[in-house]
């Protein structure tokens, strides 16, 4: 997916605001051209060891505060480790990240690690959600439940409820990952 870029003095850290928590600062990489990429970020919060610890969580509750990063630990998690290891606008600006390829593997490797995750106890995991209807409850809203609707547009034909969309292997994407 190419390389760095050549490197810019002038970048600097990112800075992340994450509604009223402390400010997280996350360093520049050696790059700046193309990309940015923070092999620091990386080593810190998407590196083989989270991703361990992110399937040993026995909860989806625990599972999504070690994915997503625990708000006010200064922890982004595996996700926004993933997405800040390239720094840059692919990973500053979420209206812009799917324009970078590298964007789809990332949320591929999400996925397979989701998949994992829920097939190591898919019995008590395939069901299992939590949470609220909105990114860090702002604004405030209700719990989403199962049979919450989530509209797919055009890439799912319509609604469809959260317990549909809960097992890759099942519903409307019946895939399966080999290990």
């Amino acid at each position: 997916m190419s390389g760095n870029g050549e490197y810019i003095p002038s970048n600097g850290a990112i800075t992340l605001l994450l509604g009223n928590y402390a400010p997280v600062v996350l360093p520049a990489g050696s790059g700046g051209g193309c990309r940015d990429i923070s092999a620091a970020v990386n080593m810190d919060y998407a590196n083989a060891t989270a991703i361990v610890n992110l399937l040993g969580q026995n909860n989806i509750a625990d599972f999504q505060l070690t994915m997503q990063g625990i708000p006010g630990s200064g922890n982004i998690g595996v996700h926004g480790g993933g997405h800040y290891t390239i720094g840059g606008d692919p990973a500053d600006d979420v209206f812009s990240s799917p324009g970078d390829p590298v964007f789809y593997l990332h949320h591929g490797m999400i996925d397979l690690t989701w998949w994992v995750w829920q097939m190591l106890d898919f019995k008590h995991r395939r069901n299992q959600i939590s949470g609220t209807q909105s990114l860090l409850n702002q604004p405030l809203s209700a719990n989403v439940t199962l049979d919450d609707t989530v509209d797919l547009y055009y890439t799912g034909g319509g609604p469809i409820t959260m317990r549909e969309l809960m097992s890759v292997n099942e519903g409307p994407f019946c895939y399966n990952y080999s290990l």
